[in-house]
């Protein structure tokens, strides 16, 4: 799918800037690319793919700017493949990181020191012209988590403050795409049933097709339930993690079961006509 921070950070960085954007999920990064600097995103699982894409370019002498949540996590380990990590949220940051390249003084780290607003977030969609990409958008609403489960790393990247963009900014987002079938990224949409509320009910005229993370206490919100089926949602993510009630506890995800087994909260969600994508945690 899109990676959707390429477009917010194109959105962030100055017109005069020229961008080439290579996924290397879907195509090759050509070897003997022309650029003053790189810049890549790095999750735990493309790490090492990532520290050897940016040995290529440091070799000859391109600095490396590595962000993303394995920059965030393991920030030291990141510094040791790259000359500039960026931890946590960008939006405060990518700025200074122009800056200071255009100066030639680019610093070791850049840390966020506070949890940027995103209202007013936008996006720059131009990035993925030319991309085979499925015919889906991605779209985000909020950042954050109001649950607090011991494996989730999603607290200690994006803190514990629910934040949001603006219902208006999301829709346009969504128009602007051009797509009918969005993905709304955010890992518990569910934060705020207020302001889920609020877009279930912009969404609802846009006549489109939607899928989302939620934590499975929507099955206690009848009203919800039916919005979101009102509004095009077809699919949902849950995390069930595990079948134990003993293994919940100690998760400090006990509350997944406060609405009954799984087998009643799923044929409630079936009953609204949406899909569940379940996922467990293992190990």
């Amino acid at each position: 799918m899109e990676p959707l921070v390429w477009s917010c950070l194109k959105a962030l960085t100055p017109p005069d800037i020229e961008v080439s954007f290579f996924d290397d999920r879907i195509e090759v990064i050509p070897s003997d690319l022309q650029v003053d600097a790189v810049a890549l995103s790095v999750e735990t699982y493309t790490a090492k793919r990532a520290y050897n894409i940016a040995s290529q370019f440091r070799n000859r002498g391109i600095p490396v700017i590595m962000g993303g949540f394995h920059a965030t996590a393991m920030p030291d380990e990141v510094s040791q493949h790259a000359d500039a990590v960026v931890t946590g949220d960008a939006e405060d940051l990518w700025p200074e990181v122009i800056a200071d390249l255009r100066s030639g003084s680019l610093k070791r780290f850049y840390k966020m020191q506070n949890l940027p607003d995103l209202k007013g977030t936008v996006t720059d969609r131009s990035i993925y012209e030319n991309k085979n990409y499925p015919h889906l958008s991605l779209v985000q609403y909020t950042r954050g988590c109001a649950h607090a489960c011991n494996f989730c790393s999603i607290r200690a990247s994006y803190g514990d403050k629910l934040r949001f963009r603006t219902v208006a900014d999301v829709i346009d987002d969504i128009k602007r795409s051009g797509k009918k079938h969005i993905f709304i990224v955010d890992d518990n949409i569910l934060g705020d049933r207020t302001h889920f509320k609020e877009l279930l009910h912009a969404l609802i005229p846009l006549k489109i097709r939607w899928s989302c993370q939620i934590s499975l206490d929507v099955t206690e919100d009848d009203e919800l339930l039916d919005l979101m089926r009102q509004s095009g949602c077809f699919n949902m993510l849950a995390g069930f993690e595990s079948l134990s009630q003993d293994n919940m506890a100690q998760m400090g995800k006990k509350w997944n079961m406060r609405q009954g087994p799984y087998s009643e909260q799923i044929m409630k969600i079936h009953d609204y006509g949406m899909l569940i994508y379940a996922t467990f945690i293992f190990g």
